[in-house]
């Protein structure tokens, strides 16, 4: 693999230390606050919506809104089988409304449990088994049953669930194409991947094509094809400004590995400049934003350009004290240190980092060979007691408890 063009005396880059190892596009992603205060969060306002008699559309939707981001917070601490068993959990809670309410639609709120099961296969190393919960889209084009855990997907209840939720199609197509390319990416089966988009282009409904597009250029760029990941991104057509920003930093990181300093560093200056005077408005704003500022300080780093660098560290840790991310803050403040040790704010940036080093619970914050922060204690226990009593049906016991086929 070539390494980037760098100054006498500096440590030349690998380029596949410059790819971006997630997709830039604009999507919806969670930030990923304080755990603790998370899980404590969401246990409580698990039980002011009653799980166990919701009925209304929008008590329903806060609901499993609730479910699906306490099986990411457990997720987040390393508890892997604690978390699919949330999501388990979660399927017989929506199998259990649907029958008492007797509407079809309420199986809609399967769809994204079903999803986050497939997400914690992959983590696991079970690509195959986690493409079996990708597939929804393809399913519901075909008008095929979907068994989903305990709930049961007719062609009748597809009608009844797209009527309910129009956006549904495109968000299944989307899920189909990003999680099975992150798949031979997180496999290292680059050499795969390739024929598996040019089957997904076909397969796709052509308004889903934009993480198609990106996902091509990373396997591109990973497979050391820089010059035809820089043509792809020029063809590419992003749906908004920050799509265009996620095009243009895959493109800049092309032209680096090509040894194009010049225009890559052109690309990247009028990048920086939009990444660091946009506000993120909308929900998902933020997480595409940090990640987006993450990517270009990498790129300025490996262009010998250590102020603008910083200043889009600065500018991450800026919008984290308003829309924090732990682990991207963890980040910002390891690079921000490294770039600028005397910096008047240095001081604070330690101290900050310790504290968040010594008491954050994200994996990805207490490093990669961490041991799994127990969740058996206090806030984790009272959220996932809340979701086994909202699963559990008077009397009973919760399907999750014995062994059965998902």
């Amino acid at each position: 693999m070539p390494t980037t063009h760098t100054e006498p005396g500096k440590r030349a880059l690998s380029a596949t230390s410059l790819v971006s190892g997630e997709f830039l596009r604009h999507h919806d992603r969670l930030l990923r606050p304080a755990l603790d205060v998370w899980a404590d969060e969401l246990h409580r306002e698990l039980d002011e919506l009653k799980p166990g008699t919701a009925a209304e559309p929008a008590q329903l939707d806060a609901v499993s809104s609730c479910m699906n981001k306490a099986s990411f917070v457990i997720a987040s601490t390393g508890n892997l089988d604690q978390a699919l068993r949330l999501c388990r959990l979660q399927l017989e809670w929506v199998d259990r409304r649907a029958r008492d309410i007797g509407e079809a639609w309420v199986l809609s709120h399967a769809v994204q449990p079903w999803v986050n099961i497939g997400r914690l296969h992959a983590l696991r190393g079970d690509r195959r088994r986690a493409l079996e919960h990708f597939r929804l889209a393809v399913a519901l084009s075909r008008g095929r049953t979907a068994e989903l855990g305990p709930c049961r997907m007719t062609a009748e209840a597809w009608s009844a669930v797209v009527e309910a939720a129009p956006e549904l199609p495109d968000i299944l197509w989307n899920v189909y194409t990003l999680e099975t390319i992150k798949g031979c990416m997180r496999a290292d089966r680059d050499e795969d991947a390739l024929g598996l988009i040019a089957s997904l282009r076909r397969a796709v409904p052509a308004h889903s094509h934009g993480f198609i597009a990106e996902g091509e250029i990373l396997v591109l760029l990973r497979q050391g094809n820089a010059k035809e990941a820089v043509a792809r991104a020029d063809r590419a057509d992003p749906a908004s400004a920050y799509d265009e920003a996620a095009f243009r930093l895959h493109k800049t990181t092309g032209l680096i590995i090509l040894g194009q300093q010049e225009p890559a560093f052109r690309i990247a200056f009028g990048t920086l400049a939009f990444l660091t005077n946009v506000e993120p408005r909308r929900p998902k704003d933020a997480p595409t934003l940090l990640r987006q500022l993450k990517h270009i300080g990498v790129l300025m780093t490996a262009l010998n350009e250590p102020r603008y660098a910083l200043a889009a560290n600065l500018r991450g840790l800026d919008i984290c004290a308003t829309h924090d991310d732990q682990p991207l803050r963890h980040t910002f403040l390891r690079s921000a240190l490294r770039l600028a040790p005397t910096h008047p704010s240095a001081g604070r940036w330690q101290r900050e980092l310790r504290d968040l080093s010594r008491n954050g619970l994200y994996r990805e914050v207490r490093g990669r060979g961490a041991e799994a922060v127990p969740v058996d204690g206090v806030p984790f226990s009272g959220l996932c007691r809340a979701i086994e009593t909202a699963a559990t049906p008077v009397g009973g016991v919760s399907e999750s408890r014995r062994e059965r086929k998902e």
